[in-house]
């Protein structure tokens, strides 16, 4: 169980991600459902070596905010709370929205974490 914040409107928690046995802890990560995938600011990745690589899968996505590329790379894990997946695909990118955010969590993690969020009591958890 995980404890989420509300903060100008948006649905926040933190999150640690492992790549290449590197950690990094996430502080401003929202919680999207309305996004099919999740991405973290490439301003951010960088500081543990997640960097586009010739090989990396490239995507235009398409937001409310418009549009953006990014590159998809496999994270060792993502963590949050108690909720543990690994070898996850998650998207990299420039995440220039307007207010910070650190990274984004969409449906392919949730799913995979099989996540319920109890909005009255601001919790996160996984249904195992």
């Amino acid at each position: 169980m995980k404890k989420l914040i509300i903060d100008e409107g948006l649905l926040l928690t933190d999150m640690e991600i492992r790549y290449k046995g590197n950690n990094l802890l996430l502080t401003r990560v929202l919680i999207d459902t309305g996004s099919s995938n999740s991405i973290i600011s490439s301003e951010i990745a960088e500081t543990i070596g997640i960097v586009p690589e010739s090989n990396d899968p490239v995507y235009r996505v398409r937001g409310v905010g418009g549009t953006e590329l990014v590159y998809s790379k496999l994270l060792d894990s993502i963590k949050i709370g108690h909720m543990h997946v690994e070898q996850i695909q998650i998207e990299v990118g420039e995440m220039n929205y307007g207010f910070h955010l650190d990274g984004i969590i969409g449906l392919n993690l949730l799913k995979k974490m099989k996540a319920m969020i109890n909005i009255e009591r601001l919790l996160i958890q996984s249904e195992s």
